[in-house]
């Protein structure tokens, strides 16, 4: 009886250090705020791996699980400063333009299949806040921004200009498009 009282004691110590060291192997989810820091100190490479690591954890998650996050993260990016915030979006503009051509045509890949899978109302609602956005930055940023697309398009192929109207004008209405007549039925 000894023996057994000793052997079961002895297993229940073991399976709580095995337990201790599993929890420790856990780390819990970093702030918005750390994660920030941390990626300011990494390289333009280390922050395209980590997105890319953190997306796809995302799409492993169940549709519940992503929605929670994104509700984590819209509320703590709606508790930043307007300057965090800025900064944020400038690290992330400096890492697009640091993408080689091929991996920002595989990104846009990406987010035309994300816009084309989207609801009209829920593009329509984008779209307005896009709208938005663009008249409330300032005249500078908005010519500037102006001057950097000009800049990408003069630099473009033939080619590829058409494919850019082309992609910006498909989801609009043919009466919304210059130069395109809409279908009249015949009258009877």
């Amino acid at each position: 009886m000894n023996t057994i009282l000793k052997t079961i004691i002895a297993a229940g110590i073991i399976a709580s250090f095995s337990l201790n060291a599993a929890a420790a192997d856990i780390t819990p989810m970093p702030s918005m705020q750390e994660h920030m820091e941390r990626m300011k100190t990494m390289t333009p490479e280390e922050r395209a791996k980590e997105r890319e690591e953190m997306r796809q954890k995302m799409q492993d998650m169940t549709p519940q699980q992503r929605a929670e996050k994104r509700r984590e993260m819209r509320e703590s990016f709606e508790q930043m400063s307007p300057d965090e915030r800025r900064a944020m979006h400038e690290t992330m503009r400096e890492d697009m333009k640091q993408m080689s051509p091929d991996e920002r045509a595989r990104n846009h890949e990406k987010m035309r299949e994300h816009w084309d899978k989207m609801p009209p109302e829920e593009r329509a609602a984008m779209r307005g806040k896009m709208q938005e956005y663009w008249q409330d930055i300032p005249a500078e940023e908005r010519a500037e921004h102006r001057r950097e697309m000009r800049e990408r398009f003069d630099k473009m192929s033939p080619q590829e200009r058409r494919k850019l109207k082309r992609d910006m004008q498909c989801d609009l209405p043919p009466a919304a498009i210059p130069g395109k007549k809409q279908d009249v039925a015949p009258a009877k």
